[in-house]
């Protein structure tokens, strides 16, 4: 019966293994460190698993013969050396004996596996007894434990390996069916059992022995751990690959033996004491557990193979050990007390953790049922009422309940990331055994779900370490039940498959229930782990909620389901569970509302939302009668909506609280969408009266409370806008209809209480400031409106309004402009992704309205053009500095607005009728010529040069945001050319416009590059460029190297008139690079090498740019240098011909070496940089002396840049030596060189250490150039002269403060050259270490040169010197620290006194001896006690006798701060003088009157 019951006959079975691996059970147990071994098999063993099914008798010879090759194969490790050495033994006595037999076999290289397997087992044999012998000696004799040990190690270890993986072969099905096997079974299992109980007897003989024990007892451990572990393999390797006997007395037989083999082995170290061993028997069993499973789910042809057939008892064995260590604890458990009941328990935990990660991969789902029913059992009557209540029944409960959640689990499909929802949209499997396997655990997951209902744990009053834990378990074990209940409901019993599902809905309250009440108990613990308790049960509550109320709510369409009595009962499922999930919100989940407010609470809310939002969209096609199911859903939503929204006002003061409750309800917008959110909230009474009552509803606590949602919504409009715009989000799908109706009127009622005189500034502002938050959720509903045909006309009125308001809202500009945008790219992109009839006829709704639209959007530009007009008169007419900032904040806020608004035109103008944009273009372009026009003829003041000014740029830019939409055919683009060449070429208008000019210049260059590469046009603007390079604007150079940019890349390089041009602009490309501005030399760069694709030959590219080294300025030189440095860095990598000119471009710049200029001296010493790195060494050898030569010329120069001029000579060093670059450096410098050597030692020291610092490597351009850090050393030595402070210091974490006294002057002292340090009056403050000056004028040098102090800095001391220079402090930022030397003189010196007190005490009990405390007599305590007394009066005496000295200007004395002040009464300013008494220099008051002179001056001895 009991064979039968553990499922002997498995055909019912269809389970893959590949269904059973990665189980969540397993996940959890591993998680929570109670895993019990590894549900993943090697790789190779799987292999040899499956030698005897699936390989053929060529493939296996092939694979042995591999096999003997790889054992006797040498690697480093010892473990292949030992094997190799005991196979090629092995081998050898095959050899032997095949000679002594006179066989035919002789001259065979190879081995057979039986002749391998009969050695191998001979030698096991003979070393058994060998190993018995001497451990009945370990007792007397250590010498001989020890080479029991070595023995085990060198011999034993390697045999049972080789044994180990020839077993395969030995039983494979062409070897004759493994009949050696069989025979020699016995035999092999006698072995191994000796072996095991050798293992156990090194361990106990180990203990007793008498000299040497700790050494004798961990060698005999360690090899003893070691054999069993090998033990434990081999023997899983024989049980699982020997073949069943083809008769039943032999069969009966042979499973005995095996029930021996595996109880003397692998259920014998279940329970073992070390923890390793423990863990191999665990792995070899679910070894075992998933080789059969696997095997089982094989074809039938191998199912039915005699290795299957035992695999399936092995299997068997393992499973009714498991049951019956189960049932020993229960009925222990239930009898009375017996003294081995901590060993039973133990036992069971072992066993339990076993299951829990084996039960999964278990092939018959009536293994996992019968073991569920025994842990409900356990539960029932092995809990904490039954055995003993301390922390092992508790422990036990743990790992029942783990033991419980593997039983309900099912393979990684049912389970996919969680998502147990997406099984139901599977394809059903509708056979009958499978039907038959879902419908037994589902009637289990039944009783399981009513037993834990009932029997809760209690954890919370254990003293157990991991009760928090059991409630995580337990909550757990409760959703794993009702999903079971609920998900792949696939058997062929429909009623049972309802009663199942049923039953979950109805009992979905009561688990609910159970899960939350976790929380609350969690959360009552005072404990540092209470609070992580809490939040992983606020975890289990929200996973709960995900998963499952999904697949409930599922049941409310008629559709998804044909039974009307299971969309009942999960509707009133829900609505039991909203009571429930509104106690979340009680004051006892305070703790963790953070976890669960906005996730299970949110969560559900959002559940609901969507199946509302769907019924809505289904109800636009056909309406199934669900409208009384919406008027419950919105009505159920309201109210946990409106819970949410009170709790805030009641934790207002609570900053956690408000901040958790904050979240969530972002959390619900997000999840049901702003639309249906806004219709369930009231921000204001819509039936108050019209006046001073409607005054009052806006300020009463259900209106003004409510005001804190409006950022919230703004900021969930604007979160994830790419997320949210996809049309899969039922979500954003909104109706402009109800922002028209419902949240406009709340703007206008804002608007209308901005404008209520009786309110104060202060509230009118408020008032103005929501109606912009209110306009601001706009952006949501253009995101997706479904309603576009209808309403968008009417919106769209309504929008032009607010735009003319805009005096009063300027901040409702780029809010509605935005807004518009993304309207206008969300409508483009659904038409231009699924072109439907829908998304079609948005488009060309939006174009029509477009038609208003866009003339006001143009008058809006207008309107803010015409104020900065005024603005500037007025700034004219007044001479107020605090009106003309505020005037001139608003000028810079309306260029913004401006900008937006073009922005906008030019995306509307994409959509807009072609007709009527060509319209408005000719106009503006009109009204341009028409401004250029009267700009050339005024003749009035600045201010209205300036107005002109800004009206002609924002012409422009609307020029620019219609050239930008695509939209103009040529003919526009060549009127607008026409009316912008005059602004480039003259420079008679403002910089502004032709800087704007430039840049519609450029986007016509980009947009429209066919209308610029003609062949006349290309000519025309070519002249254009080199006319007017002397006209350009500095603010418009950037705008315009981009239109050069452009035009050089339509260049023909066969075109003689193309290529004349570049000399001609090659002067202003080149110092430009010199330019101010960052955009401008980067736009120069990108010029530079544009020209160098145009002209495709890089030598007479190369001497157009090396005739500017002959140019009289610096500038120029110095600006060809950073040319060629540029082409250099990009093409001397992969262009060849470049790599051919290093060597002659490196002599041309040579002769720069000896230019005095800094600014030339910089550039060459980084193209220097530049073309060591890239030139080959060939290449670089000969010129060797010309460069060090070179760059060691320099003479202030030189200290300038010593920092690159050592990266260079680093990289010199690291191709060529020290010894061929140090003769080349001069005699002066050699110092140099010889502290390049150290530090190279030095590093090369440690990295021998492993103390390495990671070098970065420069792969821009900008940092090479500008880069003047010393990598020798990484600047760990750099120290500053002042602090002494280097990198070094902040790698100990050392302060600034501690780096004092010798460290500022032997750091001062180390940077001079040429001068003696005594000769000089004090430390210079130098830039780098080798003395390079810093120039303070110049802001990228400071920036790069000043560095402050780390921000985890200690205040321990660094320096260990003391010369007088210890009041000398910085603080954390590198400050100097200047103490106040009237504190020390005047300060209280009772602190000081004190403190010498305490250290005189301390003077009296520390005796000689290295500062340690001796103990004294009672005569010599008393003696201390008698010295301290007399030392403390006399302190109290001296201290009598002093009389107070008053400083000389302490009246004066701050004391909140540090200086002086005036204070009230005081005539004389401090410090103005001093005052002469003539009492004070009598002889007897002449010593008080030098003790007040001694604050100001220094008091020394008088000459004689």
């Amino acid at each position: 019966n009991t064979d039968t019951a553990m499922g002997r006959n498995r055909s019912g079975s269809s389970t893959t293994m590949a269904s059973m691996q990665s189980t969540t059970a397993a996940s959890q147990a591993s998680s929570m460190g109670i895993g019990s071994g590894s549900g993943n098999i090697n790789s190779s063993d799987l292999a040899l698993y499956d030698i005897p099914l699936v390989t053929s008798p060529s493939q296996a010879s092939t694979d042995f013969e591999q096999l003997l090759h790889n054992l006797q194969s040498i690697s480093v490790d010892p473990k292949s050396v030992r094997k190799a050495a005991c196979c090629a033994a092995l081998i050898e006595t095959v050899q032997e004996r095949r000679q002594n037999q006179n066989q035919q076999q002789q001259q065979q290289v190879v081995v057979s596996p039986n002749e391998l397997f009969l050695a191998t087992l001979a030698a096991l044999t003979s070393l058994q007894g060998t190993l018995e012998q001497q451990v009945k000696r370990t007792d007397t004799d250590t010498e001989s434990n020890n080479n029991s040990s070595n023995e085990v190690e060198t011999t034993a270890l390697p045999l049972l390996e080789i044994l180990r993986q020839i077993l395969p072969y030995v039983a494979h099905p062409s070897n004759n069916h493994g009949a050696l096997l069989l025979h020699q079974f016995g035999t092999v299992s006698r072995m191994l059992r000796m072996f095991v109980a050798l293992g156990y007897a090194y361990t106990a003989s180990s203990s007793t022995t008498g000299t040497n024990k700790a050494t004798s007892t961990a060698v005999a451990t360690s090899g003893a751990n070691a054999l069993l572990r090998q033990i434990l393999k081999t023997t899983t390797m024989l049980l699982l690959i020997t073949p069943s006997s083809s008769s039943t007395t032999t069969t009966q037989e042979a499973e005995k033996e095996m029930a021996k083999l595996l109880h003397a082995t692998i259920i014998r170290m279940f329970h073992d004491v070390r923890p390793k061993v423990r863990k191999a028997a665990f792995g070899c069993a679910m070894d075992v557990v998933i080789v059969a499973s696997s095997s089982n789910s094989c074809s039938s042809s191998s199912s039915s193979s005699p290795v299957v057939q035992q695999r399936k008892v092995i299997a068997d064995f393992l499973w009714e050990y498991c049951h019956a260590v189960i049932t020993q604890y229960k009925s222990s458990s239930s009898g009375s007390k017996k003294k081995n009941d901590s060993s039973n328990s133990k036992n069971l935990i072992h066993i339990l953790r076993l299951l829990s990660t084996s039960l999964p991969y278990a092939d018959d789902v009536r293994i996992r049922v019968r073991f569920g029913d025994d842990c409900l059992a356990l539960m029932g009557g092995g809990g904490e009422g039954s055995g003993s209540k301390g922390e092992v029944s508790m422990e036990v409960i743990r790992e029942t309940l783990i033991t419980l959640l593997s039983c309900l689990e099912k393979g990684e499909e049912d389970s996919d990331d969680g998502l147990l929802l997406s099984s139901m949209e599977q394809e059903v499997d509708t056979t009958k055994d499978t039907g038959k396997e879902d419908e037994e655990i589902s009637k289990f997951a039944a009783r399981a779900l009513a037993f834990l209902l009932q029997h809760r744990p209690n954890a919370a009053n254990s003293s157990f370490s991991s009760a928090g834990d059991v409630n995580v378990v337990y909550g757990r074990c409760l959703m794993g039940c009702v999903e079971r209940m609920l998900v792949r409901a696939n058997s062929g019993d429909e009623d049972g498959t309802l009663a199942s599902k049923l039953l979950a809905m109805k009992l979905l309250p009561n688990v609910l229930t159970s899960i939350l009440h976790l929380c609350d108990e969690a959360a009552e613990g005072e404990d540092g782990g209470a609070a992580n308790s809490a939040e992983m049960c606020g975890s289990e509550f929200n996973q709960f909620v995900s998963r499952v109320m999904p697949i409930v709510t599922s049941y409310f369409n008629n559709a998804a389901t044909s039974n009307n009595n299971l969309q009942r009962v999960a509707i009133e499922a829900v609505s039991n569970c909203i009571d429930i999930i509104r106690q979340a919100l009680k004051i006892q989940y305070r703790n963790a509302w953070g976890n669960i407010l906005p996730g299970g609470y949110a969560t559900f809310t959002s559940t609901l939302a969507l199946n509302l939002l769907e019924m809505r969209g289904a109800g636009n096609e056909a309406n199934n009668g669900n409208s009384e199911l919406e008027g419950k859903l919105q009505s159920c939503l309201k109210e946990l909506v409106v819970s949410l929204l009170r709790l805030r006002d009641d934790v207002e003061k609570d900053g956690t609280a408000r901040t958790a409750v904050e979240y969530a309800t972002s959390t619900v917008m997000r999840g049901m969408g702003l639309e249906l959110f806004l219709s369930l909230v009231d921000f204001t009474d819509d039936h108050v009266d019209i006046g001073d009552k409607k005054k009052e509803s806006l300020n009463t606590e259900s209106g003004a409370g409510l005001w804190w949602l409006l950022p919230l919504m703004k900021q969930s409009a604007s979160a994830d806008a790419s997320a949210l715009a996809s049309s899969s989000s039922i979500t954003t799908r909104s109706h402009l209809s109800f922002f028209q109706g419902r949240v406009l009127n709340l703007a206008r009622r804002c608007d209308a209480a901005s404008a209520d005189g009786h309110r104060t500034a202060a509230e009118a502002s408020i008032q103005k400031q929501r109606v912009v938050e209110v306009w601001s959720l706009l952006y949501y509903f253009c995101l997706h409106p479904i309603d576009m045909k209808e309403n968008f006309a009417a919106v769209a009125k309504t929008v032009v309004k607010a735009l003319s308001d805009h005096s009063r809202y300027p901040k409702l500009v780029p809010v509605i402009c935005g807004s518009l945008k993304s309207l206008a790219v969300g409508v483009t992109g659904r038409a231009e992704a699924n072109p439907s009839a829908e998304a079609t006829e948005d488009l060309e709704v939006l174009s029509n309205v477009s038609i208003k639209i866009l003339p006001s959007l143009f008058k809006l530009v207008e309107t803010l053009n015409e104020s900065q007009k005024t603005n500037s008169a007025d700034d004219m007419d007044t001479d107020d500095k605090s009106s003309s900032k505020e005037k001139q904040a608003i000028r810079q806020q309306n260029m913004q607005l401006v900008e937006t608004v073009t922005d906008t035109i030019g995306q509307l103008a994409q959509i807009c009728p072609r007709e009527f944009l060509q319209n408005l273009f000719k106009k503006v372009v009109q009204r341009l010529l028409v401004a250029t026009t009267e700009n050339g003829d005024n003749t009035g003041g600045k201010a209205s040069k300036d107005a002109q000014a800004v009206r002609m740029c924002s012409l422009l830019g609307l020029g620019q945001a219609l050239v930008a939409s695509g939209s103009l055919d040529n003919n526009s683009v060549s009127l607008l050319y026409r009316a912008v060449r005059p602004l480039v070429r003259s420079d008679e208008h403002d910089s502004r416009v032709q800087k704007r000019a430039y840049k519609v210049l450029a986007e016509i260059c980009e947009k429209h590059k066919e209308f610029v590469t003609s062949e006349e046009r290309l000519n025309e603007m070519t002249d254009l460029m080199v006319d007017s390079i002397v006209t350009c604007q500095v603010s418009a150079r950037h705008m315009r190297l981009k239109c050069m940019a452009y035009i050089v890349q339509g260049f023909d390089s066969s075109n003689q008139a193309h290529m004349a041009v570049i000399p001609k602009i090659m002067g202003e490309v080149l110092l430009c690079l010199k330019d101010s501005n960052a955009k401008t030399r980067e736009a120069a760069y990108q010029l530079l090498l544009e020209m160098a694709v145009a002209r495709d030959d890089m030598t007479d590219y190369f001497k157009i740019i090396l005739a500017a080294l002959g140019a009289k300025t610096t500038h120029m030189r110095s600006a060809a240098v950073m040319a060629l440095s540029r082409l250099t860095f990009e093409y001397a990598r992969h262009d060849t011909t470049v790599q051919s000119l290093l060597p002659s471009l490196m002599q041309t710049v040579a002769f720069l070496f000896d230019d005095s200029s800094r600014e030339v001296t910089k550039s060459v010493i980084s193209f220097v940089r530049v073309c060591v790195a890239a030139m080959s060494f060939d290449q670089l050898e000969p010129l060797l002396p010309e460069i060090v030569g070179g760059i060691m010329k320099y003479n202030k120069g030189r200290d300038r840049f010593r920092a690159k001029i050592k990266i260079i000579l680093k990289k010199l060093v690291r191709l060529y030596g020290y010894d061929t670059i140090a003769p080349l450096v001069p005699e002066k410098d050699t110092r140099l060189i010889t502290h390049m050597r150290k530090l190279t030692e030095r590093t090369a020291r440690r990295k021998a250490a492993g103390l390495q610092d990671g070098q970065s490597v420069v792969n821009n351009f900008d940092d090479m150039m500008e880069s003047d850090e010393d990598d020798s050393d990484d600047g760990r030595t750099f120290m500053t002269g002042v602090t002494g402070f280097t990198k070094m210091t902040s790698m100990t974490g050392k302060s600034m403060k501690s780096a004092k006294s010798k460290s500022v002057v032997s750091g001062a002292r180390s940077t001079m050259t040429g001068k003696s340090a005594k000769s000089t009056s004090g430390p210079r403050i130098k830039a780098e270490l080798q003395g390079e000056i810093l120039d303070m004028l110049d802001s990228s040098k400071m920036a790069k040169s000043v560095r402050f102090a780390d921000a985890n800095m200690n205040d321990n001391d660094f320096s260990d010197d003391d010369d007088g220079m210890d009041d000398m402090q910085f603080d954390n930022q590198g400050r100097i620290i200047i103490s106040d030397g009237l504190q020390k003189v005047s300060g209280d010196k009772g602190a000081v006194d004190d403190f010498d007190s305490e250290d005189d005490d301390e003077n009296l009990q520390l005796k000689a001896g290295g500062g340690k405390r001796r103990r004294v007599s009672k005569f010599e305590s008393v003696k201390v006690a008698k010295a301290e007394r007399d030392a403390v009066n006399a302190r109290k005496q001296s201290k009598q006798s002093k009389k107070p000295t008053s400083s000389l200007g302490s009246a004066y004395k701050s004391k909140k701060a540090g200086g002086d002040v005036k204070k009230k009464g005081q005539q004389y300013e401090p410090y103005a003088y001093v005052p002469l008494n003539a009492k004070d220099y009598s002889k007897k008051n002449r010593s008080n009157a030098v003790s007040k002179m001694g604050t100001v001056v220094r008091s020394t001895k008088r000459k004689r």
